[in-house]
């Protein structure tokens, strides 16, 4: 099976490089190369294909337990609990080798569906864009024929494997999934991300396509929007799934700490606000058509930088795999080539794709993208410098230093207020510009929501967040002292309640968008104001679901003042015996006892009980534990969370002393549930803006050939 996974892999290479070639000849021949363009068509779907077997080989031999291949043997699973098949399937993504299956795999599809949705038209555009989809393709699938450490079927050592039995012998008895990867969120998280990550090279695929073939209209824009969208959500769930997985197994009691390879599916999730946002001038006004270009390569360039991160090995992170350096020159070159062809291509069209993006005034819409755009531009390759200056030569700016998680807070908190600011305000402005009593007729009413939100959020500020900071800076510990390095305590104060008011005004005045619309809707077509609510979220999706993601932006923010920059964060030593107490702020936590367990498999489960009181009421039972894993010989802390509706609060136990004294943390995150509900409430935004759109059909003009010339025109239409 082994050989022939491998044999698949070069049928999928070998039907890329068919289609990548019989697209480029069909172009050249003309209108007579309609049969060589369609063969490049059906050698998309043969090398999906040839990949979805290879998959199922792979996924067959975890649940078989099947240790001759190599890859299954590293990464196999040795849970025992009732999620244990999922961890078996979960193994597919668990590796380097995987993962970079896995990543091809969803390519194809996406390559497929572009194939199938187009094939009764093969117009030039789409032509084009199938050909950069599948050369794509054609290099990922190289990268793991060609490079051993990438390669996902290969043949693990007589050595390491028992004949009779077919169990691991020797060292390789002790290797299996790394057991921080055994949770929900971990099954769920990988495949997410790479989801986002195959379908956000769609964009840049058909904006090369556009460039190809000289045409700047807004077709490219009409096949790839809905898939644009759909792969941004998915990439951002998947960030959000590891922000998850990170607070509750890796117990350290916070969600994101600017590690490399967390950076890694932030850089292309924020040039993609840019991408949308720059999708919507395109299709409006004729404008930002070089943007959209320029972006939709940078995002390209910014998936291919994080696979880049993780599996190059060129910076530390407790995420990444070894160094390998075909994966270095192949990402690499993936990177400079799509920039490079983005910039040469619009040098080329320059006149062709100049659009309507001057703006008058400062208070117009267009200027308000235009920040949009140059923000999330700088944001996204700023934080990229700033990942990798480890690995750069030391005469460049920060070169082998790596930039410490408090750098990045230092920028990252000024700029995103700034950035939601803008958020809030452009809803409100006009096109071309927007006189001083037009804007306060829409904003006076939002600042009275706002104001109201804000007294809310104030009012927790001064009398839980700032005592917290006080708290913490008073005791001078290390979560202090952090604290402390962020700047003076009235810089500190500054960011968090101007991010609390832009917050509260872009709720406000995304909210009141919904109600003016719903209040015309309802007297212009006689329908009841909750009957045009719904009609407004069902039948403009884009736009509603775009304000609903601006909501959940601003209910994000909220949530990370409070938990990512008011922390209360301290540990305890206390005897081992029932009846030891501890004291976090109000609450009051008391040592009932512990319980230590075997499992099955051989791993050991230790458990301790803490009865918590909240100014002397109870407010439950907390059981942080550790699970020492006997195979793998690891430790993981399993972190306990009582949840309440302004606070979380994060205990983990950490280990016995010498003496019997037990090690335990607490943290008190305030406002943390925000974030949790603004990522929710995100994703359903994004999930409605991505909802295929009714009667939403694109019709193939046949252009003059050398512009834009399909090799076939009909009068049909196709559904994109």
């Amino acid at each position: 099976m082994v050989t022939l996974g491998l044999v698949l892999l070069g049928v999928a290479l070998l039907a890329a490089a068919v289609s990548v070639g019989a697209l480029l000849w069909g172009r050249s021949l003309g209108r007579g190369g309609e049969g060589v363009t369609h063969a490049g068509y059906l050698a998309t779907f043969v090398a999906m294909g040839a990949l979805t077997i290879t998959i199922l080989i792979m996924v067959a031999a975890f649940f078989r337990g099947d240790f001759t291949f190599y890859y299954v043997a590293q990464n196999h699973s040795t849970d025992v609990s009732s999620l244990s098949w999922l961890y078996k399937l979960s193994g597919l993504w668990a590796g380097r080798e995987g993962s970079f299956l896995l990543w091809a795999w969803l390519l194809s599809l996406f390559a497929s569906w572009v194939a199938y949705k187009r094939l009764e038209f093969t117009d030039a555009l789409s032509n084009m864009g199938l050909m950069v989809t599948n050369l794509v393709l054609f290099l990922f699938t190289a990268g793991m024929l060609f490079s051993e450490p990438n390669n996902p079927f290969k043949v693990t050592p007589a050595g390491l494997l028992d004949p009779a039995t077919g169990k691991l012998i020797g060292e390789a008895a002790a290797w299996g999934m790394n057991p921080l990867l055994q949770h929900w969120a971990m099954i769920i998280h990988p495949p997410t991300l790479f989801i986002g990550y195959a379908g956000l090279t769609i964009p840049f695929a058909f904006a090369m396509a556009s460039l190809i073939v000289g045409d700047s209209s807004k077709k490219w824009i009409e096949i790839v929007d809905r898939i644009t969208i759909f792969s941004w959500l998915f990439l951002g769930m998947g960030i959000g799934l590891g922000s998850v997985w990170a607070y509750v197994v890796l117990g350290w009691g916070g969600y994101w700490g600017w590690d490399p390879v967390e950076n890694a599916s932030l850089l292309p999730w924020l040039t993609g606000v840019g991408l949308i946002h720059s999708f919507t001038v395109y299709r409006r006004r004729d404008g930002f058509k070089r943007w959209a270009i320029m972006l939709s390569a940078s995002t390209f360039a910014l998936v291919i930088l994080g696979t880049f991160i993780t599996r190059s090995g060129i910076v530390t992170s407790v995420h990444s795999f070894e160094a390998d350096p075909v994966s270095l020159y192949l990402f690499l070159s993936m990177i400079i080539g799509a920039l490079v062809a983005a910039v040469v291509g619009i040098a080329m069209r320059w006149e062709m794709f100049a659009g309507n993006d001057e703006f008058e005034s400062l208070s117009s819409k267009e200027a308000a993208y235009y920040f949009n755009n140059v923000i999330m531009m700088v944001a996204g390759w700023l934080v990229a410098y700033l990942t990798i200056t480890s690995a750069l030569p030391k005469w460049m700016l920060f070169g082998g230093r790596s930039i410490p998680a408090s750098t990045f807070d230092a920028v990252a908190r000024p700029v995103g207020v700034l950035y939601v600011l803008i958020l809030a305000v452009c809803p409100l402005l006009s096109w071309k510009g927007t006189d001083g009593r037009t804007f306060w007729n829409r904003l006076k009413w939002p600042l009275v929501g706002g104001g109201v939100i804000a007294a809310l959020l104030l009012t927790d500020f001064f009398t839980t967040l700032l005592p917290i900071y006080k708290r913490m800076i008073a005791m001078g510990t290390e979560p202090g002292l952090r604290m402390a390095q962020a700047g003076p305590a009235w810089y500190y104060s500054t960011i968090a309640v101007v991010g609390l008011l832009t917050a509260s005004l872009l709720i406000a005045t995304t909210t009141a968008l919904f109600i003016d619309g719903a209040r015309k809707r309802a007297a212009a077509r006689g329908e009841n104001f909750f009957q045009a609510l719904l009609s407004i979220f069902t039948k403009a999706r884009s736009q509603s679901g775009g304000y609903l993601a601006h909501i959940g932006i601003g209910v994000i923010l909220i949530g990370l003042v409070g938990s990512a920059m008011f922390v209360q964060d301290q540990t305890f030593t206390i005897p081992a015996k029932a009846g030891s107490t501890f004291t976090v702020d109000r609450y009051k936590f008391t040592y009932t006892g512990s319980n230590d367990t075997q499992l099955a498999n051989g791993d050991v489960s230790s458990v301790i009980n803490l009865d918590v009181t909240h100014d002397g009421k109870s407010v439950g039972t907390v059981r942080p534990g550790m699970l020492q894993f006997a195979q793998q010989g690891q430790t993981k802390l399993e972190a306990k969370v009582l949840s309440e509706p302004l606070r979380d609060v994060f205990v983990v136990f950490q280990g016995s002393g010498e003496t019997g004294e037990l090690t335990i943390n607490v943290k008190i995150n305030p406002l943390i549930s925000f974030a949790w509900a603004g990522f929710a409430i995100l994703l359903l935004g994004t999930a409605l803006a991505a909802w295929p759109k009714a009667g939403g059909e694109l019709r193939a003009v046949p252009v003059a050939r050398g512009k834009a010339s399909p090799s076939k025109s009909r009068s049909k239409t196709a559904t994109r």
